[in-house]
């Protein structure tokens, strides 16, 4: 069942459907909490994925060969000569060799051109080699619950074992140690920034064409914060209709740029690397949140008049290039991906060649949005969140009978999906005897060669 169907039985099973926006919301919200909160629960078979974690080797200065210039009006933009930066660097560590201070890399905003979180207090407006960037630190897909398993299947090493901080503590796992990683070390979970300013709309004239908004239809404006390769929560959201041939004129973004005195105690904004990401959503016609547009610090506005066309530019989570895109159907569009805070692990040995870690996560669904979604669940299943609401809303009545016999239902429906979907998971232990033996050795030098011990 897609989201009609599920909020329409919910509907039914109440007789009580008036045509109120507010009552029809707050039943999609008590549909998408039990949602998630069950698809949480458990480590669900249909909720699994596989997927790859790329680890970088260290990068290392050479002098005239690879270098850093530092701008000397902005001490928080490098420039990268020999070298070419990728996302992976996103949220690693830059480190001035001179005296060892380290600096997060806040932005890769393209193939020669990163940002760090604060300002750099070496040599500035000329190439220096004194420095490491350090990949020791790696993010976890932005959906993940909890990861399953880490493979190295390039080093045919099999399955890596995951410790927890305190362990790595005992074991003094250091993360100066290279090599050819065997231990996974529990990291924090980083939140991303939010805005502060809501979006302010209103509508101006001269749009039109086959690619122009829909007219006299509501639309939804929110937008997020992207730094660290991390994207933060969302602002406020607002909607205005439109009226013929209407463009919406978005203003009051967030400018992200930091503040900066010179020498002279003069006070400058500089552009930091935080970038903007802005969403519309259709709302006349309950559709998704799609990305519209990319927005640098400085820039705080934007006329909205294409329905799928957006300039892009350079962002190296979203893998794109420098330079206009055009989307011509529903299909390209980039949707709103809610992730809460991203997770973070750390390897040891920190990696001394690249390599790719294969990894199976529990991933958490998106909540439903549009009509049309339906839940990643096997379908004889979806009535569980029928019954979780209709069990809610008769409690909040406090008719506590009909909420009983719509509990009851529930539960049957999930003792019968925990054994169909979680059996495999849980009996995992009873093929321990054809499990690799233990080879985690925890003290002794760093060492890219395995021996098996």
């Amino acid at each position: 069942m897609n989201l009609a169907e599920l909020r329409q039985r919910v509907f039914d099973q109440m007789d009580f459907n008036p045509d109120l926006q507010q009552y029809r919301d707050s039943v999609v919200r008590r549909l998408n909490d039990h949602y998630l909160r069950i698809s949480d629960s458990a480590h669900w078979l249909f909720l699994q994925k596989e997927t790859k974690i790329a680890l970088k080797k260290e990068i290392e200065g050479v002098a005239a060969t690879t270098t850093i210039t530092v701008t000397a009006g902005n001490t928080r933009e490098i420039t990268l000569t020999g070298f070419t930066a990728n996302k992976e660097m996103e949220g690693q560590t830059l480190i001035d060799t001179t005296n060892n201070k380290e600096h997060t890399i806040i932005r890769v905003f393209n193939s020669v051109k990163i940002y760090i979180k604060d300002n750099w207090t070496g040599t500035t407006g000329s190439a220096v080699s004194a420095f490491k960037i350090r990949f020791d630190r790696q993010k976890l897909p932005a959906d993940c619950v909890e990861v399953l398993g880490y493979i190295d299947r390039e080093a045919d090493r099999g399955r890596l074992y995951q410790v927890s901080k305190k362990a790595a503590e005992y074991a003094y796992l250091d993360r100066d140690n290279t090599g050819d990683p065997l231990v996974i070390v529990d990291d924090d979970s980083f939140f991303g920034l939010a805005p502060i300013n809501k979006p302010s709309l209103a509508l101006g004239s001269g749009a039109g064409g086959s690619n122009s908004l829909a007219n006299t239809t509501e639309y939804e404006y929110f937008y997020t914060l992207k730094a660290e390769g991390r994207e933060g929560p969302p602002s406020e959201k607002v909607s205005i209709t439109t009226g013929t041939g209407s463009k919406i004129v978005i203003s009051n973004l967030d400018d992200t740029r930091h503040y900066s005195i010179s020498s002279g105690k003069t006070l400058a904004l500089l552009d930091s690397g935080i970038s903007k990401l802005l969403y519309r959503r259709d709302k006349t016609n309950n559709g998704p949140a799609q990305l519209i547009q990319i927005l640098e610090a400085t820039t705080t506005s934007h006329d909205d008049d294409q329905l799928f066309y957006f300039s892009l530019g350079q962002d190296a989570e979203l893998g794109t290039s420098t330079g206009a895109v055009a989307l011509t159907s529903p299909a390209d569009t980039i949707l709103y991906n809610q992730s809460g805070p991203r997770q973070h692990v750390r390897f040891w040995y920190t990696p001394s060649l690249d390599k790719n870690i294969d990894i199976r996560y529990h991933y958490r669904p998106q909540r439903l949005v549009s009509d049309h979604e339906a839940p990643i669940w096997p379908v004889q299943y979806h009535h569980i969140l029928v019954y979780a609401v209709l069990e809610d809303m008769f409690l909040q009545m406090q008719a506590t009978d009909q909420a009983s016999v719509f509990r009851l239902r529930g539960e049957e429906l999930m003792v019968q999906m925990r054994k169909r979907y979680l059996t495999r998971d849980e009996d995992r232990k009873r093929f321990q005897r054809f499990d690799r033996p233990r080879r985690f050795r925890v003290y002794g030098p760093a060492s890219t060669t395995f021996n098996g011990a």
